[in-house]
Protein backbone atom coordinates (compact mmCIF):
# COMPACT_ATOMS: atom_id res chain seq x y z
CA UNK A 1 0.00 0.00 0.00
CA UNK A 2 1.49 3.01 -1.01
CA UNK A 3 0.07 6.72 0.80
CA UNK A 4 0.51 9.90 -0.09
CA UNK A 5 -0.55 13.09 2.20
CA UNK A 6 -2.41 15.53 0.19
CA UNK A 7 -3.33 19.44 1.09
CA UNK A 8 -6.25 20.03 3.08
CA UNK A 9 -9.99 20.67 1.16
CA UNK A 10 -12.28 22.66 3.58
CA UNK A 11 -10.55 21.78 7.08
CA UNK A 12 -10.22 18.14 6.17
CA UNK A 13 -7.55 16.16 6.18
CA UNK A 14 -6.64 13.66 3.04
CA UNK A 15 -4.96 10.77 2.28
CA UNK A 16 -3.95 9.13 -1.33
CA UNK A 17 -3.93 5.62 -1.59
CA UNK A 18 -2.99 2.84 -3.97
CA UNK A 19 -3.37 -0.62 -3.27
CA UNK A 20 -2.29 -3.44 -5.49
CA UNK A 21 -4.72 -4.93 -7.43
CA UNK A 22 -3.79 -8.68 -6.00
CA UNK A 23 -4.91 -7.22 -2.45
CA UNK A 24 -8.20 -5.70 -3.41
CA UNK A 25 -9.28 -9.03 -6.24
CA UNK A 26 -10.94 -11.34 -3.47
CA UNK A 27 -13.46 -7.98 -2.18
CA UNK A 28 -13.87 -7.67 -6.31
CA UNK A 29 -15.26 -10.91 -6.79
CA UNK A 30 -17.22 -11.00 -3.56
CA UNK A 31 -18.93 -7.49 -5.06
CA UNK A 32 -19.41 -9.06 -8.42
CA UNK A 33 -20.72 -12.20 -7.45
CA UNK A 34 -23.24 -10.10 -5.03
CA UNK A 35 -24.82 -8.22 -8.27
CA UNK A 36 -24.54 -11.32 -10.15
CA UNK A 37 -27.67 -12.75 -8.46
CA UNK A 38 -29.51 -9.40 -9.02
CA UNK A 39 -32.01 -10.20 -12.30
CA UNK A 40 -31.16 -9.04 -15.65
CA UNK A 41 -33.60 -9.03 -18.40
CA UNK A 42 -33.08 -12.08 -20.57
CA UNK A 43 -31.15 -14.43 -17.97
CA UNK A 44 -32.40 -16.39 -14.96
CA UNK A 45 -31.28 -14.88 -11.83
CA UNK A 46 -27.75 -15.79 -11.10
CA UNK A 47 -27.32 -16.89 -15.18
CA UNK A 48 -26.02 -13.80 -15.93
CA UNK A 49 -22.83 -13.53 -17.58
CA UNK A 50 -19.89 -12.33 -15.73
CA UNK A 51 -18.60 -10.13 -18.27
CA UNK A 52 -22.13 -8.60 -18.71
CA UNK A 53 -22.22 -8.22 -14.77
CA UNK A 54 -18.87 -6.17 -14.67
CA UNK A 55 -20.13 -3.92 -17.92
CA UNK A 56 -24.12 -3.19 -16.28
CA UNK A 57 -23.00 -2.65 -12.77
CA UNK A 58 -19.28 -1.50 -13.02
CA UNK A 59 -20.34 2.14 -11.51
CA UNK A 60 -21.65 0.30 -8.49
CA UNK A 61 -19.01 -2.48 -8.33
CA UNK A 62 -16.50 0.38 -8.18
CA UNK A 63 -18.32 2.61 -5.63
CA UNK A 64 -18.89 -0.80 -3.60
CA UNK A 65 -15.31 -1.68 -3.50
CA UNK A 66 -13.99 1.62 -2.56
CA UNK A 67 -15.98 1.81 0.11
CA UNK A 68 -14.97 -1.83 1.54
CA UNK A 69 -11.13 -0.49 0.44
CA UNK A 70 -11.69 2.64 2.82
CA UNK A 71 -12.88 0.46 5.86
CA UNK A 72 -10.41 -2.22 5.11
CA UNK A 73 -7.30 0.16 3.93
CA UNK A 74 -8.03 3.48 5.58
CA UNK A 75 -7.28 2.57 9.31
CA UNK A 76 -3.99 1.25 8.00
CA UNK A 77 -3.35 3.92 6.14
CA UNK A 78 -4.30 6.59 9.17
CA UNK A 79 -1.97 4.55 11.67
CA UNK A 80 0.88 4.74 8.90
CA UNK A 81 0.36 8.42 8.81
CA UNK A 82 0.37 8.83 12.61
CA UNK A 83 -3.00 10.67 12.09
CA UNK A 84 -6.27 9.78 13.95
CA UNK A 85 -9.77 10.38 12.81
CA UNK A 86 -12.96 12.03 14.45
CA UNK A 87 -15.31 10.58 12.19
CA UNK A 88 -15.88 8.43 9.29
CA UNK A 89 -13.46 8.05 6.35
CA UNK A 90 -14.96 9.60 2.81
CA UNK A 91 -13.75 8.07 -0.62
CA UNK A 92 -13.53 10.36 -3.55
CA UNK A 93 -11.20 10.57 -6.25
CA UNK A 94 -11.62 6.38 -6.56
CA UNK A 95 -9.78 4.87 -10.18
CA UNK A 96 -10.85 1.30 -10.80
CA UNK A 97 -10.05 -0.70 -13.39
CA UNK A 98 -9.57 -4.66 -12.82
CA UNK A 99 -6.13 -5.79 -12.81
CA UNK A 100 -4.62 -2.50 -12.22
CA UNK A 101 -3.77 -1.02 -9.16
CA UNK A 102 -7.12 0.48 -7.13
CA UNK A 103 -6.60 4.37 -6.33
CA UNK A 104 -8.72 6.56 -4.06
CA UNK A 105 -8.85 9.67 -1.80
CA UNK A 106 -9.91 9.15 1.71
CA UNK A 107 -10.98 12.56 3.12
CA UNK A 108 -11.83 13.41 7.42
CA UNK A 109 -11.66 15.60 9.86
CA UNK A 110 -8.75 14.71 12.54
CA UNK A 111 -9.34 14.16 16.12
CA UNK A 112 -9.34 17.25 18.12
CA UNK A 113 -6.14 17.93 20.79
CA UNK A 114 -7.78 16.57 24.49
CA UNK A 115 -6.56 15.43 27.75
CA UNK A 116 -8.82 12.53 29.44
CA UNK A 117 -9.26 12.54 32.95
CA UNK A 118 -8.02 10.39 35.40
CA UNK A 119 -10.49 7.26 35.29
CA UNK A 120 -10.18 6.07 38.64
CA UNK A 121 -11.27 8.99 40.05
CA UNK A 122 -14.89 7.53 38.68
CA UNK A 123 -17.34 7.41 40.99
CA UNK A 124 -20.68 5.97 39.95
CA UNK A 125 -23.20 5.85 42.77
CA UNK A 126 -24.78 2.13 43.33
CA UNK A 127 -28.33 3.62 44.11
CA UNK A 128 -28.34 5.15 40.57
CA UNK A 129 -31.18 4.94 38.58
CA UNK A 130 -29.51 5.81 35.58
CA UNK A 131 -25.51 4.93 35.93
CA UNK A 132 -24.77 5.37 32.15
CA UNK A 133 -26.58 8.51 32.19
CA UNK A 134 -24.28 9.64 35.13
CA UNK A 135 -21.51 8.14 33.73
CA UNK A 136 -21.73 10.13 30.36
CA UNK A 137 -22.22 13.04 32.08
CA UNK A 138 -19.31 13.19 34.36
CA UNK A 139 -17.02 12.05 31.03
CA UNK A 140 -18.96 15.44 29.45
CA UNK A 141 -17.91 17.51 32.10
CA UNK A 142 -14.48 16.33 32.75
CA UNK A 143 -13.19 17.08 29.03
CA UNK A 144 -13.04 20.25 27.56
CA UNK A 145 -12.29 20.05 23.32
CA UNK A 146 -12.59 22.57 20.84
CA UNK A 147 -15.43 20.15 18.54
CA UNK A 148 -15.58 21.34 14.86
CA UNK A 149 -18.70 22.32 13.36
CA UNK A 150 -18.60 19.59 10.77
CA UNK A 151 -18.79 17.02 12.98
CA UNK A 152 -22.01 18.13 14.33
CA UNK A 153 -23.52 18.42 10.98
CA UNK A 154 -22.44 15.33 10.30
CA UNK A 155 -24.17 13.67 13.48
CA UNK A 156 -27.21 15.67 12.84
CA UNK A 157 -27.06 15.07 9.21
CA UNK A 158 -27.80 10.72 10.29
CA UNK A 159 -31.28 11.43 11.45
CA UNK A 160 -32.27 14.26 8.24
CA UNK A 161 -31.45 17.00 10.46
CA UNK A 162 -29.23 19.51 7.78
CA UNK A 163 -30.63 23.00 8.95
CA UNK A 164 -30.23 22.48 12.44
CA UNK A 165 -28.07 26.04 13.70
CA UNK A 166 -25.21 26.63 16.03
CA UNK A 167 -26.25 27.23 20.02
CA UNK A 168 -30.14 25.26 19.34
CA UNK A 169 -31.10 22.22 21.60
CA UNK A 170 -30.53 20.09 18.81
CA UNK A 171 -27.15 21.29 18.18
CA UNK A 172 -26.07 21.20 21.66
CA UNK A 173 -27.48 17.75 21.98
CA UNK A 174 -25.67 15.94 19.06
CA UNK A 175 -22.27 17.89 19.59
CA UNK A 176 -22.80 16.38 23.54
CA UNK A 177 -23.26 12.75 21.18
CA UNK A 178 -20.01 13.41 18.98
CA UNK A 179 -17.96 14.83 22.73
CA UNK A 180 -18.84 11.68 24.48
CA UNK A 181 -18.13 9.34 21.38
CA UNK A 182 -14.54 10.76 20.95
CA UNK A 183 -14.28 10.16 24.17
CA UNK A 184 -14.74 6.98 24.72
CA UNK A 185 -12.94 5.79 21.65
CA UNK A 186 -10.27 7.47 23.04
CA UNK A 187 -10.12 5.56 26.32
CA UNK A 188 -10.99 2.22 24.44
CA UNK A 189 -7.60 2.75 22.53
CA UNK A 190 -6.17 3.85 25.99
CA UNK A 191 -7.36 0.78 27.79
CA UNK A 192 -6.81 -2.26 24.94
CA UNK A 193 -10.68 -2.25 24.15
CA UNK A 194 -12.18 -3.38 20.84
CA UNK A 195 -14.05 -5.35 18.66
CA UNK A 196 -13.45 -7.59 16.10
CA UNK A 197 -15.48 -8.21 12.88
CA UNK A 198 -17.35 -11.21 14.41
CA UNK A 199 -18.82 -8.67 17.36
CA UNK A 200 -20.08 -6.60 14.38
CA UNK A 201 -21.39 -9.10 12.10
CA UNK A 202 -23.24 -10.59 15.14
CA UNK A 203 -25.11 -6.90 16.20
CA UNK A 204 -25.61 -6.88 12.05
CA UNK A 205 -27.50 -10.10 12.15
CA UNK A 206 -29.75 -8.89 15.65
CA UNK A 207 -30.56 -5.67 13.48
CA UNK A 208 -31.28 -7.38 10.39
CA UNK A 209 -33.50 -9.12 12.34
CA UNK A 210 -35.61 -6.64 14.23
CA UNK A 211 -35.74 -4.85 10.65
CA UNK A 212 -36.93 -7.97 8.74
CA UNK A 213 -34.40 -7.87 6.07
CA UNK A 214 -31.59 -10.14 5.39
CA UNK A 215 -27.96 -9.62 7.54
CA UNK A 216 -26.54 -9.72 3.55
CA UNK A 217 -28.46 -6.43 2.45
CA UNK A 218 -28.02 -4.76 5.56
CA UNK A 219 -24.80 -5.18 5.79
CA UNK A 220 -24.93 -3.43 2.13
CA UNK A 221 -26.50 -0.87 3.47
CA UNK A 222 -24.53 0.10 6.03
CA UNK A 223 -20.93 -0.27 3.91
CA UNK A 224 -22.47 2.06 1.71
CA UNK A 225 -22.98 4.93 3.95
CA UNK A 226 -20.49 4.28 6.63
CA UNK A 227 -22.57 2.99 8.39
CA UNK A 228 -20.57 -0.15 9.34
CA UNK A 229 -17.75 2.18 10.99
CA UNK A 230 -20.79 3.74 13.32
CA UNK A 231 -21.61 0.37 14.45
CA UNK A 232 -18.08 -0.42 14.86
CA UNK A 233 -17.83 2.95 17.01
CA UNK A 234 -20.89 2.49 18.59
CA UNK A 235 -20.17 -1.39 20.02
CA UNK A 236 -16.40 -0.05 21.12
CA UNK A 237 -18.50 3.01 23.14
CA UNK A 238 -21.07 0.24 24.94
CA UNK A 239 -17.57 -2.05 25.98
CA UNK A 240 -15.94 1.23 27.19
CA UNK A 241 -18.87 2.30 29.58
CA UNK A 242 -19.37 -1.08 30.54
CA UNK A 243 -15.50 -1.11 31.70
CA UNK A 244 -16.29 2.36 33.49
CA UNK A 245 -18.88 1.31 35.50
CA UNK A 246 -16.89 -1.21 36.45
CA UNK A 247 -13.79 0.24 37.29
CA UNK A 248 -15.91 3.02 38.87
CA UNK A 249 -17.53 0.91 41.61
CA UNK A 250 -13.88 -0.47 42.62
Amino acid sequence: MKLERRDPEQGYCRIKIEVDWEDVASEYEDIVEAYARIPVPGFRAGKTPRQLVDQRFRKKIAEDLGHRCAQRFGPQALRQSETKAAGPLEVSDLKCAKGSPLRFTVRFLALPDFALPDLHTIRISAESDDPLGELSRWLLAQVSMDLPDELVRSELAVDGNNSVEPGSEQWTAAADRVKLMLILKMIADQEGIAVDETDVEARIGEKAAEFGTTAAELRAQLEKGGGKERLQDLLIAENTLGYLLEISGE
